[in-house]
This record gives C-alpha cells, sequence and structure tokens, in this order.
C-alpha cells in the first residue's frame, strides 16, 4: 500500500469512519441496523463531498471495510491521497453529522496502515476497494 500510495502522489490521510447506532426515532420509522449496501452509499457520497470541496477530481483511496460484528454493522478504514490542502476537521465534521464517529489522521508510512488495511481482504465478512486511478496503476504494474 506504501508503494502504491508514493507512486500516486502518496498518501494525505489515514481515516476510520464508523456508523452510529439507530436512535429509537429511526428505528420507530423502520430504519434498522446499517447495511452493506448503505455503508457503500455512504463511503460514496464521502468520496463525492470531498471531491467537490477539493475541486479538481475524486481524491485517490483505498479502504477496507469490516463488519463489526458484535455491533452488526461495518465501518471503513481507508487511506486517501490528495487531500492535503483539505481540513481534516471539516472532512470529520462532515462525516459525523451525516453518519457517525470518524477519526482522520494524517498519514504516518511508520504507522503501518497499509498492512492494517490489507488485513480485510482475508477477513471473512471484508472488502477492499480502491479508486479507479489506483486500479488503473494496479493493473499496468
Amino acid at each position: 500500500m506504501t508503494e502504491l500510495g508514493d507512486k500516486n502522489g502518496g498518501w494525505d490521510w489515514w481515516a476510520t469512519l464508523t456508523f452510529r447506532d439507530r436512535t429509537d426515532e429511526e428505528i420507530a420509522r423502520g430504519w434498522t441496523k446499517v447495511g452493506w449496501k448503505y455503508s457503500q452509499t455512504a463511503f460514496d457520497r464521502y468520496m463525492s463531498h470531498l471531491r467537490d470541496v477539493r475541486g479538481i477530481g475524486e481524491p485517490t483511496w483505498v479502504r477496507g471495510r469490516e463488519y463489526q460484528t458484535w455491533r452488526g454493522v461495518p465501518h471503513f478504514h481507508a487511506l486517501l491521497g490528495g487531500v492535503a490542502h483539505l481540513r481534516r476537521d471539516e472532512a470529520w465534521s462532515w462525516w459525523f453529522t451525516r453518519y457517525g464517529i470518524a477519526r482522520i489522521e494524517p498519514y504516518d508510512r511508520s504507522m503501518g496502515a497499509g498492512f492494517y488495511l490489507c488485513k480485510y481482504v482475508v477477513k471473512e465478512f471484508g472488502d477492499i476497494q480502491f479508486s479507479p486511478g489506483l486500479t488503473n496503476h494496479i493493473e499496468r504494474g
């Protein structure tokens, strides 16, 4: 992951995006726990928001999604590039207002985020996805 990020300008942020539990009011309206499709839509909306704020296209990213079995909901870990000029507190606030807890830290290659993220490839209820620009680099080698 580190090398992939380096080939694309480097990683700027390490993000953990978690969904809050549903409120009693939401449950009464028939909303239950966050599902796989809803979580994907939320992540896509988040990338769309960052693209709009960024003003020059979608950031590069790789994200792992893990199913939190003890809560019954998925959550994300992601590496993002091309966002160094954005405010992390605003990116945090956008997710928090709409979905739940977010932790967005500057990327520190010595902390092993790439390794941590890759563990989702082998988890039973997890997956990993790459932004389209990163997929092209992977295919070309």
